[in-house]
């Protein structure tokens, strides 16, 4: 249960249409009349998925003051699914045709009719759905739901279509609204629409930062994963990473909140790159200080840009560690701050886990909207060649030996 225990993943949602903006009664209500309810017998026809109060896959305790916390609802889905294994469907057929041919006096199963090999089929079938309907074969899953009505804005560690879509259909089904998953470039527009900054941001393309690689062709790289994903604008999360990196080691880690106050950040133990030409493939640096390695600065020179990035942020009074994955804007490994003092029942330490992980999601979009104010800005053409100084300084003090050896690594 990443909420609330552990380190915490998560991705985000848009609660998009007519839903509810406010927790009540009513909310609880909801949930409450559409509880897990997997089918006992026979196979489900797909995944099933239901509500859950939060804390284990069977929690039907719905109640507001085990749910509801300054803001947020903790809530989990109870996804179900059946696989009953390929091995274990041919096993049963097998055996079922080789009744047959027994009983016909048939040397083998190949021998049988068309007929008696449907009727084996079905024998099959029944008994591998009884043994579901025992409970055999049967995953169960628990996704955990942090929900704020009135910021429309729903965290789940739902990346893959597998979870995504169950969940989206199990909120609408519930609560009328949509879930809508929010990338970089889709959260981007949101946060930068109320400035007015809409047709900017339809014209905003891939930013040339760095060098191509040898052999590509100079200019805007093509941002493969971003170009040919759902949300073309992606590449901003990228964007964002490799700002990062340059305040970090231009500005002392310190970046100014649009409401004035700072935050500091520390590129910590991973950095994950890939080639925004597509060429020259991916490199993963695990370690103390990776952006010191002779590595990292060839491979930022040489066309790699981030696409995940370890982090420390410190909004001056609590500090968290995460990776961040800057296309998705994906969550991965957050560590909370430990209490100074510990929380004397379990429903406080929810709450404090909680509050924390909501402030530590208004510090990483506070950081991700300063850098829109920069990214959209008359200044940005100058920011832009300052950080591109940045990359060709990075490698500078190299040897050419080195630079040699570390391009054709950075290069596998």
């Amino acid at each position: 249960m990443p909420f609330l225990n552990g380190t915490v993943t998560y991705a985000r949602f848009a609660v998009t249409g007519n839903a509810p903006e406010r927790i009540d009664q009513g909310v609880i209500d909801a949930f409450a009349a559409n509880p897990a309810r997997p089918t006992p017998i026979g196979v489900p026809p797909g995944p099933e998925a239901g509500w859950t109060a939060g804390y284990h896959i069977m929690d039907e305790e719905f109640a507001l003051e085990r749910m509801a916390f300054d803001g947020w609802i903790h809530a989990g889905m109870r996804l179900d699914v059946v696989r009953v294994p390929p091995e274990v469907r041919r096993a049963y057929i097998a055996i079922a045709e080789k009744s047959r041919g027994s009983a016909l006096g048939d040397a083998a199963p190949g021998w049988l009719s068309r007929t008696a090999r449907r009727e084996a089929r079905v024998e099959a079938q029944r008994q591998w759905e009884e043994e579901v309907g025992q409970g055999r074969y049967r995953s169960s899953k628990l996704v955990p739901v942090l929900w704020n009505p009135a910021e429309r804005t729903v965290l789940a560690p739902a990346t893959s279509d597998s979870i995504v879509a169950p969940l989206r259909d199990l909120f609408t089904a519930t609560f009328g609204g949509r879930l809508e998953p929010r990338s970089s470039g889709s959260l981007a527009l949101d946060l930068i629409a109320p400035r007015g900054q809409m047709r900017s941001f339809e014209d905003a393309l891939p930013d040339s930062l760095g060098h191509a690689p040898a052999g590509g062709v100079e200019g805007r790289p093509e941002v493969p994963w971003a170009t040919g994903g759902p949300e073309p604008k992606d590449f901003l999360g990228n964007v964002f990473l490799l700002w990062l990196w340059w305040r970090f080691e231009n500005g002392e880690g310190l970046i100014d909140r649009p409401d004035r106050r700072s935050i500091a950040i520390t590129i910590d133990r991973s950095i994950e790159s890939e080639c925004a030409w597509g060429m020259t493939g991916r490199q993963l640096l695990t370690g103390d200080g990776p952006t010191s390695w002779p590595e990292s600065r060839i491979a930022t020179r040489n066309g790699k840009w981030p696409r995940r990035m370890g982090l420390l942020i410190s909004d001056g009074e609590f500090d968290w560690s995460c990776s961040l994955q800057g296309d998705r804007f994906a969550v991965g490994g957050l560590r909370l701050p430990r209490p100074e003092v510990p929380a004397e029942t379990p429903v406080d330490a929810t709450r404090e886990r909680i509050e924390s992980i909501a402030a530590f999601d208004r510090a990483l979009l506070s950081l991700y909207d300063a850098f829109l104010l920069d990214r959209f800005s008359d200044g940005w053409k100058t920011k832009r060649g300052q950080m591109s100084d940045w990359l060709d300084d990075r490698s500078k003090g190299l040897s050419a030996r080195q630079q040699s050896r570390m391009e054709v690594a950075s290069s596998v």
